[in-house]
């Protein structure tokens, strides 16, 4: 099993090593963690760290773990290749399924699967964990280069499908600012403002409802993001007062997220957010190849999650 390597920003800067640990990788419990550490399975640039060492801005946090010692939570493997060429793999990714190694998610990602199959396999873009649908990985650096500046630069086209709670009526085209929300006590929880403020990002996105349900009274809206932005879309249809159904941490309610971190998924904690996970698909991506005169168009199906609510949607999606 090979290390795993975290670069120390803020808010860890000035933390000990212990502390960093315990609260950034929670799959190992504390005691845990100071056996581990006793084992000198933890290094700080380099060299064999103590719990209480203090950690500076840009030092790197080397863990070495044993064998089948994290018990990592179940996911779904069971991920598609859309279209395949000799520079990307467009894959098709189910929910329930992490991008890369991160928190209790070490080995269950897609990045480990696809690393079984292929010799060298680089993420252009991500998805949030619970989110499904069409993601982008690179078989070379300069392919992954390529593409990324025509992420940066607005070329490449995205579409994402969204059930959110009440009747979205009408197109909207939001635009604004999006940034760490500091009233929040979730620390990785953004807010959307139409107001530029501290270390916040510019964001547009255009919103166009498909569908309403009206005995579940949600909606199905098509998503197009002119940036791309973390937490973009779910920021975004919070701020418009149309929470993605299932989300728990741009869910109506601001505890829902610690309540799901205490307790887990209750059925009390599942009525009220509708679904079991985040109901936002990534549809469809498009852009000019390399020459520049033939388009590149992928499209995902939609999970039966979303279908089980909007059956005809093939009806309503352009």
């Amino acid at each position: 099993m090979s290390a795993y390597h975290s670069l120390i920003r803020y808010p860890f800067t000035g933390k000990t090593v212990f502390e960093f640990l315990t609260t950034k990788f929670p799959y190992h419990s504390p005691p845990e963690w100071i056996f581990l550490l006793e084992e000198n399975r933890v290094k700080v640039q380099g060299k064999i760290a103590k719990a209480d060492l203090v950690l500076s801005e840009g030092d790197t946090v080397t863990y070495e773990p044993i064998p089948g010692r994290i018990q990592e939570p179940e996911v779904d493997t069971n991920y598609k290749i859309l279209k395949e060429t000799e520079e990307f793999l467009f894959i098709d990714k189910p929910a329930n399924l992490p991008m890369h190694p991160a928190g209790r998610y070490r080995t269950r990602t897609l990045l480990n699967l696809l690393e079984m199959v292929y010799p060298t396999v680089i993420p252009v873009h991500r998805l949030d964990r619970e989110t499904s649908g069409i993601v982008i990985f690179a078989k070379t650096e300069e392919s992954r280069t390529w593409l990324q500046k025509k992420f940066e630069s607005r070329e490449v086209r995205k579409e994402y499908l969204a059930v959110v709670r009440g009747r979205f009526e009408k197109e909207v085209c939001l635009e604004g600012f999006i940034g760490k929300d500091l009233d929040s006590a979730i620390r990785k929880k953004m807010k959307f403002s139409p107001y530029d403020f501290s270390e916040a990002k510019s964001v547009s996105t255009n919103f166009l409802p498909l569908s309403y349900n009206d005995s579940q009274n949600i909606s199905l809206v098509l998503v197009r993001p002119i940036t791309g932005r973390i937490h973009q879309i779910r920021v975004s249809l919070l701020y418009l007062g149309f929470p993605i159904l299932g989300d728990k941490l741009y869910g109506p309610r601001e505890t829902m997220f610690l309540d799901f971190v205490q307790s887990g998924l209750s059925d009390v904690l599942l009525k009220e957010l509708g679904f079991h996970r985040q109901l936002l698909h990534a549809h469809s991506i498009s852009y000019l190849d390399e020459r520049g005169n033939s388009q590149v168009l992928v499209k995902s199906e939609v999970q039966n999650d979303i279908l089980s609510f909007f059956p005809d949607y093939q009806d309503y999606v352009p």
